[in-house]
């Protein structure tokens, strides 16, 4: 794989978006994160400048463009600080608008693929419960099936996006064991309500919701894919989920390492700039390291999930474990670097610190990446086995 993957077409794409993020998001970071709010007026700005559909086709209202694209969006939306409105703005569109492409109807497509594009709707995915969150086979909400339509009940934790989504990519149960299907959900359907959770720990400018279902009728019209395949098509969909948590951790260690460099420059203690004490300068000698470390492993992830798809999963499950729990260590490592200032909100280091701290939990805990990747690693030891023993 080549170092640079970019070409002069998403170099274009980086220079817009970023003059975007100039303009329309990091004006309003402080106020958005002090009255923790998300506003879909962004979502809307977003859509119409054709940013939320870099890598979509484009008879849908994307651009056609590789998910390099989507890369590119990632890093500079990194650079803005706010994690909350970039998990926001993500969750839209790469947790349940690829499952619409991949598996919606050309009249599903239509009707929520393309306007949610567009930034005229706010998409979601509803799949985590009070009870179930990585173990995805746990999951309670039910869909009965009536004959001409199916009556959810039951209820979702931890939604982003959940209270203010017009439709939501609703996980629900249709028989035993992992019997899951996938509805396309209309929230303004009776017997539907969502709470705001307000006491996260960061992400304060992300909508997170608790939502509730109450023998709310959907049309048989509204399964995505086939009944019953909702596990595997869950399964599938982490990847890119994963991938662009793995991207985002990478770029999230690069910004804090840069930030910590110039306040290092800047601050001065014992007359010089503690730039010059060689203790720090190792530290980020090292942080650079384990940067450059989690942008290679992630590029790789998506060099292979390009060629792949979710038959990459090996891949895209270490950079989602190695990322975002490195990336996690280099922004507290920076927090340190800035002492005392970077316990206070003026250097946006302890936001940094708030925000990157879901990321070993989101996606998928890093415990069930290591999971997954001790299952395959186990696996391969098995085939080798076998193979060695045929051959004898």
């Amino acid at each position: 794989m080549t170092t640079n993957p970019f070409t002069p077409e998403h170099e274009l794409l980086r220079q817009s978006f970023r003059q975007f993020c100039e303009a329309e998001i990091i004006p309003n970071v402080k106020y958005w994160e002090e009255n923790k709010i998300c506003e879909r007026e962004v979502f809307r700005k977003m859509g119409e400048q054709g940013f939320f559909g870099v890598s979509f086709p484009e008879e849908y209202g994307g651009s056609g463009m590789d998910m390099w694209s989507a890369v590119v969006i990632s890093e500079e939306l990194t650079k803005a600080n706010i994690g909350g409105l970039s998990m926001s703005l993500y969750a839209h569109t790469y947790l349940p608008l690829p499952v619409v492409l991949a598996l919606g109807t050309e009249e599903q497509k239509q009707k929520y693929l393309a306007p949610a594009l567009r930034g005229e709707k706010v998409a979601a995915l509803g799949i985590t419960e009070p009870g179930a969150g990585s173990d995805v086979g746990g999951i309670k909400t039910t869909a009965e099936d009536k004959g001409d339509h199916y009556l959810v009940n039951g209820s979702k934790m931890f939604i982003t996006n959940g209270t203010m989504a017009d439709f939501i990519v609703l996980a629900v149960r249709t028989g035993e064991g992992h019997t899951l299907s996938l509805l396309l959900f209309d929230t303004n359907t009776p017997g539907f309500t969502a709470n705001s959770v307000h006491n996260k720990l960061g992400m304060h400018s992300s909508d997170t919701g608790q939502l509730f279902f109450e023998n709310c009728k959907v049309p048989k019209s509204a399964l995505l894919g086939e009944k019953d395949f909702g596990f595997y098509y869950i399964m599938s969909n982490f990847q890119e989920e994963r991938l662009i948590a793995s991207v985002t951790g990478a770029a999230s260690a690069a910004h804090a390492t840069l930030k910590a460099k110039r306040y290092m420059q800047e601050r001065e203690a014992f007359g010089r700039p503690i730039g010059k004490f060689q203790v720090l300068r190792h530290k980020i000698a090292k942080m650079a390291v384990t940067s450059e470390a989690c942008k290679s492993i992630a590029y790789r992830a998506v060099a292979e999930y390009i060629e792949l798809g979710p038959a990459a999963y090996k891949i895209v499950s270490m950079a989602k474990a190695f990322c975002c729990e490195e990336s996690f260590n280099v922004v507290n490592e920076c927090l340190q670097i800035h002492g005392g200032w970077g316990y206070m909100e003026d250097y946006g280091i302890a936001r940094s610190f708030r925000d990157i701290r879901l990321m070993t939990m989101g996606a998928g805990t890093t415990e069930i990446m290591y999971e997954i990747i001790s299952k395959i690693e186990m696996d391969e030891v098995k085939h080798e086995k076998q193979f060695v023993k045929a051959r004898v």
